[in-house]
């Protein structure tokens, strides 16, 4: 069962025989994400009020309309693009160097996820399969460099 850890500001979330966590603003962030791009495709969906942060009703309201988009998705085969990092949008398979917006500088290859809600991937080196999501946006800076 989710469970609510009120002095980080998380929802700590079973998951196989360990816990992940989700925190309060980003799950706010994600829900009205996801119901405003419901919406624009023609589907009720409702945001979560500013009040609901950090209950368990939040968290609930948010796993129904994960489920509700993942089974519209489903059905009609489309995407949802809520969590690509939009300055990375076209530029999967370049490599790029980013100033991220806590300062710190990196380079890597865009790469993409796959599902139904796919997010931008940092990819080390053209030979690596897979890596972490993109983190640290918006970028202060971000520049093609292959």
């Amino acid at each position: 069962m989710v469970s609510i850890n009120e002095d980080q500001r998380l929802y700590v979330i079973p998951c196989g025989r360990g816990y992940t966590c989700l925190g309060f603003d980003v799950l706010m962030a994600r829900h009205n994400a996801l119901a405003a791009w419901l919406r624009l495709e023609g589907l009720p969906a409702d945001d979560l009020p500013a009040e609901a942060r950090g209950t368990l009703p939040a968290y609930e309201a948010y796993d129904a309309l994960l489920a509700q988009g993942a089974d519209y998705c489903r059905r009609t085969g489309k995407r949802c693009p809520v969590e690509l990092t939009p300055q990375l949008v076209g530029l999967e398979g370049r490599r790029v160097e980013v100033v991220d917006c806590h300062g710190q500088k990196r380079r890597f290859q865009v790469g993409r996820s796959t599902g139904w809600m796919p997010c931008h991937l940092e990819i080390a080196r053209r030979t690596s399969s897979g890596g972490p999501a993109v983190m640290g946006a918006p970028f202060q800076l971000l520049r093609v460099v292959a």
